[in-house]
């Protein structure tokens, strides 16, 4: 969980606010300064992944509608910008916990069209019983001033605990 090391989370965040390499992460023109850690897991749930140190290397969070019992979006953020394996299982476990510990029906996710991980995105709806349930044209304004598509995803629990 990420809320005892949200200090120390909020310190990684703010060495890469405004970095051109995190621009597929803020789909957005401007950025908070601030990331918001939730004090209980009602409308969100925060993790981050530490490696043998205990240096947090990535954070991952799940924004809750419990109307609906579903993960309404994700964030997803690896601070060491290269491929890791121990983010790579955090990541991992964390999307197996929405649907086995917390028992949500559905996670709703989505990209910026052209962020290197969107292939990764793809492999794993396809793996898992997931579908992309489709794109908007020219949906965000990154920071760099480039307009870019927007593509979104479903999986339902029973697919991807068949599938797992």
């Amino acid at each position: 969980m990420a809320f005892p090391l949200k200090d120390k989370l909020q310190k990684e965040y703010e060495k890469i606010v405004g970095n051109e390499f995190y621009k597929y992460y803020n789909p957005a023109t401007w950025w908070n300064f601030n990331l918001k850690i939730e004090d209980s897991s009602w409308s969100g749930i925060d993790y981050v992944s530490v490696d043998g140190n205990e240096n947090i290397i990535g954070y991952m969070r799940a924004e809750i509608s419990r109307n609906d019992n579903k993960v309404s979006s994700l964030a997803i953020l690896n601070f060491k910008n290269k491929s890791n394996i121990t983010y790579s299982k955090d990541l991992y476990q964390f999307l197996t916990e929405l649907f086995t510990k917390y028992c949500f029906r559905k996670i709703e996710f989505s990209v910026v069209v052209g962020n290197p991980i969107e292939k990764m995105y793809d492999k794993y709806i396809q793996k898992y019983g997931g579908k992309i349930v489709g794109k908007y044209s020219e949906y965000v304004t990154l920071q760099d001033g480039n307009c870019c598509d927007f593509k979104l995803y479903e999986i339902f629990r029973t697919e991807f605990l068949k599938n797992a």
